[in-house]
């Protein structure tokens, strides 16, 4: 029957298909190439109707599939009602006040379940005793009949394999067919569930081009127009490498709507779930120039670095999956070949890794397998270790993916070292994320040029450290590590930085 179904429904899109073609010609180009899968496929029809005919919804074979399988059903039936018959003649004979007697069925064999110790007047065979249960005794005038019945219902099975095999034979005939039209069905439903989940949550379809095209222009006048804070720090035209305006996570942005459903649904009141409805996830922008390889995030705990650096990787194997980016429009994205991330805490017992080395390995392995295709996502790079080693280190490897490494690496880090990289190779740039200093809250935003603070002590303060080791921490921080993240935007203007503090 799921042989017979995926035909049938594959028969009736090919014949929808074709009604559609016939009606307007163009039809058929404004499927391509789905329609041609469509046409493609060889759907023996008669195959579906011998099926049907003699298999049943619920996958039993039809007693009008064989002539020999209606007359072993008619028997069983028969002997059935005949068995029936005699023990309830000899429960009847049997039945006292304090008796208890009851048809039982032992490996297809009609018996009769006795109460302990209790005598029967009718002879018969001892199949069971025991004390909790009684005994079960399957009378001789039984005998013959349940005999009968066995063979009856080994009739049934030979007549059922026959049909079976009859089926059998003719779908092998169409295998081939039939694993072409499956496997076209289930690309198809592939395609359909792709484009359920990119309408469902409002997806920009993405625009994929190969790393050789970098040489074309992409414009932001018209969002930058829309976005006054960013027309400061971009250009009205620029060409990008990465191009991807408010992009959300998508497990976030289905964890928030799943929250919303779930309060309309239980019935909460009206400002509860206008207040869940509000709280919707902060979408992050990517603008990144075709000139830059190594974009390097900064900024406070807990304010959102490894979300972007998930956001942008999930939305490159989105796009290369024939999904919509979840972003609010357009997004210009290379095709990557691969994507490779060193994200969370990779320390093993079982091979003696602490959680420093199990990152450098894993790097070290990205390091060897990343093309000058691929995309590069590294977070917290140069931790786990001593913060001078783990900024050289940090550094040393962020330089070698901008020389001959990924097509884009993207590192979120606390190092303040690896935020002067900019300011002597072209092929960097910095970003961090937003915190709001007055309620030491973050935004989730990128500010795109700028290299933030960790403002560690300052959440140190609100997560309510005593006073006395909040104030000897900032003595202790010193004023001189304090420079660069006082760098607040950077222009190149006729061929020299300025540099505003």
């Amino acid at each position: 029957m799921a042989v017979a179904a995926i035909l049938e429904s594959a028969y009736f899109l090919q014949l929808n298909l074709k009604a559609a073609i016939k009606e307007d010609a163009d039809w058929y180009n404004r499927f391509m190439p789905l329609s041609q899968l469509i046409m493609e496929m060889v759907i023996n029809v008669s195959l579906v109707r011998v099926i049907k005919q003699v298999i049943d919804e619920d996958g039993s074979v039809k007693d009008s599939a064989s002539s020999a399988l209606k007359r072993a059903r008619d028997q069983v039936q028969l002997l059935e009602k005949k068995l029936s018959q005699l023990m309830d003649s000899l429960i009847r004979n049997e039945m006292k006040e304090t008796s208890f007697l009851e048809v039982s069925n032992i490996d297809g064999r009609w018996c009769i379940n006795s109460g302990t110790g209790q005598l029967t007047s009718f002879n018969g065979l001892l199949l069971s005793s025991d004390s909790g249960t009684g005994r079960i005794i399957e009378p001789l005038s039984a005998v013959p009949l349940n005999d009968e019945l066995q063979q009856a219902r080994a009739s049934v099975a030979k007549a059922e394999a026959d049909v079976l095999l009859m089926l059998t034979e003719k779908m092998k005939k169409d295998l081939d067919d039939i694993e072409k039209v499956s496997d076209s069905v289930i690309q198809l439903d592939v395609i359909n569930a792709r484009a359920t989940y990119s309408l469902f949550f409002r997806g920009a379809s993405p625009s994929l081009y190969l790393s050789e095209e970098l040489d074309g222009s992409f414009s932001t006048e018209t969002y930058l127009s829309e976005n006054e804070t960013l027309m400061a720090s971009f250009p009205k035209e620029r060409e990008w490498l990465l191009y991807m305006p408010k992009a959300y996570h998508p497990l976030m942005l289905q964890q928030h709507r799943q929250n919303v459903q779930k309060a309309k649904k239980e019935g909460s009141n009206a400002p509860d779930v206008s207040a869940l409805e509000q709280a919707h996830p902060v979408p992050v922008d990517f603008f990144i120039s075709h000139k830059t390889r190594v974009l390097t995030i900064t900024g406070p705990n807990t304010g959102g670095k490894t979300i972007c650096l998930k956001t942008v990787g999930l939305a490159a194997m989105m796009a290369k999956s024939g999904l919509h980016v979840l972003s609010s429009e357009s997004v210009e994205i290379p095709w990557f070949d691969s994507v490779f991330a060193d994200i969370g805490d990779e320390q093993s017992l079982s091979q003696s890794l602490s959680t420093f080395s199990g990152h450098l390995k894993q790097i070290s392995d990205i390091r060897s397998q990343s093309t000058s295709q691929s995309l590069v996502l590294l977070d917290e790079v140069g931790a786990g270790t001593n913060p001078l080693e783990g900024a050289a280190l940090g550094m040393s490897l962020l330089e070698s993916f901008a020389d001959s490494g990924a097509l884009l690496t993207i590192a979120t880090t606390h190092h303040g070292e690896l935020k002067s990289l900019k300011y002597s190779n072209d092929a960097f740039e910095n970003a961090c994320m937003e915190f709001d200093e007055v309620n030491l809250k973050p935004t989730y935003k990128i500010l795109w040029g700028v290299p933030g603070r960790s403002n560690a002590i300052n959440i140190s303060e609100k997560l309510g450290l005593p006073s006395v080791v909040v104030s000897n921490a900032r003595e202790l921080h010193g004023a001189a590590s304090a420079e660069i993240n006082e760098v607040a935007w950077t222009y190149p203007v006729q061929g020299l930085f300025l540099v505003i503090l």
